[in-house]
């Protein structure tokens, strides 16, 4: 139930934006000298990204018009940047959805797991460096998971259904690349019929990851094979996988959140704290065992570099689908003839399976994500509570000053200048709309 009018966010009043927006142009500036050699070249999309973030919720920058219905009261909500794995409020419209598309879209109701697998420290900065790496660090998780599960149920035809998200942050913004799975606790039979699967040794499975993991490597002629001798000798090879994270086949619920946490962003606001005075950031996470502290304090252009470090490449893809989850069989589900839906019935270690329902009517409007997790409705007039509808939008830059400067809110920008700015055509989807 809606409790409160909507109150748009104010982006400029963030830390996130008070750290980079006096500072980012000394950023670029020093970039080669002080981070190049540790991070690589500063690449084209971490200013594209960062310039369109500055941007974004920034009425200057463009808005929409929404009136409402019966009194005719009249707001302008700003456009947003869009921008994946950086801006907070975004990035967190991207989590919503792809929290329900995939559980009304993607996941059989089965029991699932998620895994994790990490790769020893001194792997790590190969990834960095090379992230077209990252792809085929999951294309080793899936085939271990494939190989191992098929091995456990003695049956070579046996498909796990599997969606990977790749994560390049820890806790504290460290570079950690890692992959949580979302996994089927069991395969799929040609036949239709599910084999759950029992409980599985997971230091063999973490053998097996490390073997095509070392193998990856070597063949892309980043370690050698002395390197590789050396690492097999030790008593602790780092390399890592957790599975105790279980959702039972009736916990859609549960489905949904573990979906929305593997695309989590690779950090919090609610956890960094930006001190202008001393131009530091100081950024907090939970104390885990083994650990020797629970916050970081960064300088602030060190801060900038260790967070942009985490953006997608253009085309890059953070979340791979696999096996009876991947494109290409649900694409081939979708020519054969539906069979009937059916109800699922557990027998000994076997479950009859039936297709995931078929999504609603499209409801996934800005407007149902605010109301989702704010529960408030931003298309609800603060005037009269009546229903508000959007009139038009308004993006020529002539236009939004003088409407700007009549309504007393234009004013002068301290943000560095978009270098990449380029008018673009301005479009509404109403899956995924621009509005904040």
């Amino acid at each position: 139930m809606v409790e409160a009018t909507y109150q748009p966010r104010k982006p400029k009043l963030s830390p996130l934006y008070q750290s980079i927006v006096g500072h980012f142009t000394e950023f670029e500036s020093v970039y080669e000298e002080r981070y190049q050699k540790k991070h690589g070249v500063l690449r084209e999309v971490v200013r594209e990204v960062v310039y369109k973030y500055l941007g974004c919720g920034d009425l200057k920058k463009g808005f929409a018009r929404i009136k409402c219905r019966s009194c005719h009261q009249e707001i302008l909500l700003a456009f947003s940047c869009k921008g994946r794995y950086f801006c907070p409020s975004c990035h967190q419209k991207r989590v919503l959805m792809f929290g329900e598309w995939i559980t009304e879209e993607i996941l059989y109701a089965l029991p699932h797991r998620q895994y994790v697998f990490t790769v020893p420290k001194m792997l790590r900065p190969h990834f960095r460096f090379d992230r077209k790496l990252l792809g085929k660090l999951s294309q080793c998780a899936y085939q271990a998971l494939k190989e191992f599960f098929r091995k456990t149920l003695n049956n070579e035809e046996a498909v796990p259904g599997v969606v990977i998200s790749i994560q390049t942050f820890g806790d504290l913004i460290n570079f950690h690349p890692h992959l949580h799975c979302l996994v089927t606790d069991g395969c799929f039979m040609p036949n239709g019929w599910f084999y759950v699967l029992p409980e599985i040794d997971v230091r063999k499975l973490e053998k097996l990851f490390q073997h095509k993991v070392l193998r990856l490597l070597l063949k892309e002629k980043r370690i050698s094979r002395e390197w590789v001798e050396k690492l097999l000798s030790w008593r602790n090879s780092g390399f890592n996988i957790h599975n105790q994270v279980k959702i039972k086949s009736d916990d859609s619920r549960g489905r949904e959140s573990l979906a929305q946490y593997i695309l989590r962003s690779p950090f919090s606001q609610e956890k960094m704290t930006y001190r202008e005075d001393t131009s530091t950031v100081v950024y907090r996470s939970k104390m885990k065992p083994g650990s020797k502290k629970n916050f970081t304090v960064f300088a602030v252009l060190d801060w900038i570099a260790t967070l942009t470090v985490h953006i997608p490449n253009k085309g890059e893809q953070l979340i791979r689908y696999y096996g009876y989850y991947s494109n290409v069989s649900r694409g081939k589900r979708k020519k054969e003839k539906p069979r009937e839906a059916t109800e699922i019935s557990w027998k000994p270690e076997v479950i009859e399976v039936g297709p995931p329902p078929v999504s609603k009517e499209l409801r996934k409007r800005w407007s149902y994500f605010i109301r989702k997790v704010y529960a408030t409705d931003p298309l609800t007039c603060p005037k009269c509570q009546g229903e508000m509808r959007i009139i038009s939008f308004i993006d020529q830059p002539d236009v939004i000053k003088k409407i700007l400067q009549h309504l007393g809110l234009w004013e002068e920008s301290h943000a560095p200048p978009d270098k990449n700015q380029r008018k673009r055509e301005i479009t509404f989807d109403p899956s995924y709309s621009q509005l904040i």
